[in-house]
């Protein structure tokens, strides 16, 4: 009979023998696999695949955003969408302050320091700049010949150079002059026509804790923009017709300068805003009773401001002047120098060139603009006549001219001649003066 301890040596044999055994089917296996067990195969080819494949990690885009509140959340929600479709792209939005981005300063220099973003948002003065320097990648292959057809003339214009294109264009937006209804009742005061009646309001509705007027006093891109459509109300432009002079016709240029000084004297124009002057926000907090701004408000209006009595009117002309505003609107570039241009681009493609859908719902439901496609137009032709946004339609649209491509050195002179307006004591004619020596002097310089 055997002994308990006998046994217990028994048992721990009999396991070792049954491991060895094991252990030996294993390796035969995994030298002499049986294709007619698929399982086991399939098993064995997965590990060696996890074990060939390298960790691939996402690609990140970087995109640069001087949006807010709902145009802001857009962003970040079209990225999320993107990344749903390809899971290995990332596209991380970031916020940069609208005074910081409209100067471009920031743009050029963080290119400089190679921190810049691989998307970004380009106006049309920009894109020259940028093209200049080898900053934006051409775009004319990513558009198919059924996409430049359902763009405006107009819009693809605004984004090509050298026959290239450099940018997707999102919406086109127009300016108008913004009231406050409440304080104009309250004084029997008429919306402004002309520029007299303009000064008329300021005069009768500024008070100590109300500016007559707000227009963009900072110097950058928006204060060119703004300003350009009073500089074409007297007949006078930039760059003449032929575009190899000044276009500033003396004594109609001036007056625009010498008009804009009155009212700067008499303290009517709003000089330290308290927020950026893209922002209808300054009127609807009860800052000023007028102000020059754009369509891209409308939402705004619309939704947080829609307890506010606000009104907007075309922008008011000299006795005699023209009718017109100014057409610009923003528009997608890629960073020619990023990692990733052809991701980046296919991005952008997607957004705004594809799918009406996208574009339909940036230019109706999170702000107003007009879109530059045709069948997003088309698709959104019942936004265009409801509450202020009937007011552009009926009365602005069409009187609209693009924001040119001028060179930067054309945009920096205008700009200088606007801080002058502004913050000296120069004349309307010594300002116009200046400014026609210095283009005549940039022309001449190239056409020699």
């Amino acid at each position: 009979m055997m002994t308990l301890s006998a046994q217990k040596k028994g048992v721990f044999i009999g396991k070792l023998l049954l491991c060895f055994c094991l252990s030996s089917l294993l390796i035969s296996c995994s030298n002499q696999r049986d294709p007619s067990v698929p399982e086991l195969d399939k098993l064995f080819h997965a590990s060696d695949d996890q074990a060939s494949k390298p960790y691939a990690p996402k690609k990140v885009l970087k995109l640069w955003s001087f949006h807010i509140s709902k145009e802001f959340e857009f962003w970040q929600e079209l990225a999320n969408q993107y990344q749903q479709l390809h899971p290995d792209i990332e596209i991380k939005v970031q916020y940069v302050s609208s005074d910081d981005y409209f100067t471009g300063e920031r743009l050029l220099s963080s290119f400089a320091s190679g921190t810049g973003p691989d998307l970004f948002f380009v106006s049309s003065p920009m894109i020259k700049r940028l093209v200049d320097v080898n900053m934006l990648m051409p775009l004319t292959s990513y558009f198919t010949p059924e996409m430049k057809d359902d763009f405006y003339p107009s819009a693809l214009d605004a984004v090509t150079l050298y026959n290239n294109i450099y940018a997707v264009p999102i919406e086109t937006e127009l300016m108008g002059l913004f009231y406050n209804k409440a304080m104009f009742e309250q004084q029997h005061v008429q919306p402004p026509k002309t520029w007299d009646e303009m000064m008329q309001a300021a005069k009768k509705l500024k008070s100590s804790r109300v500016s007559g007027l707000t227009i963009e006093t900072f110097g950058g891109v928006y204060q060119n923009f703004s300003w350009l459509p009073f500089l074409w109300q007297t007949g006078a432009d930039l760059i003449s017709e032929d575009g190899k002079h000044s276009g500033l016709k003396g004594a109609k240029s001036e007056a625009m300068f010498d008009f804009y000084r009155s009212m700067v004297n008499q303290g009517l124009i709003n000089m330290q805003p308290s927020r950026p002057a893209t922002d209808i926000g300054i009127m609807a907090s009860g800052e000023t009773a007028m102000q020059v701004s754009g369509t891209w408000n409308i939402r705004m209006l619309e939704t947080q401001y829609a307890n506010q009595p606000i009104g907007v009117v075309p922008l008011p002309t000299p006795d005699g002047g023209n009718h017109v505003t100014i057409a610009g609107g923003w528009k997608i570039a890629v960073n020619s120098r990023s990692d990733y241009t052809s991701e980046a681009a296919k991005f952008v493609m997607w957004a705004f060139s594809g799918d009406p859908s996208i574009p339909l719902r940036w230019c109706s439901d999170v702000k107003f603009a007009y879109s530059p496609r045709k069948s997003v137009m088309e698709a959104g032709k019942d936004y265009y006549r409801v509450g202020l946004r009937s007011v552009f339609t009926n009365e602005i649209f069409g009187t609209e001219r693009a924001e040119p491509q001028f060179p930067e050195e054309i945009n920096r002179t205008f700009n200088q001649s606007l801080q002058s307006l502004l913050y000296s004591q120069q004349s309307g004619k010594e300002i116009v003066q200046n400014m026609d020596e210095k283009i005549e002097h940039f022309f001449a310089k190239i056409q020699k």
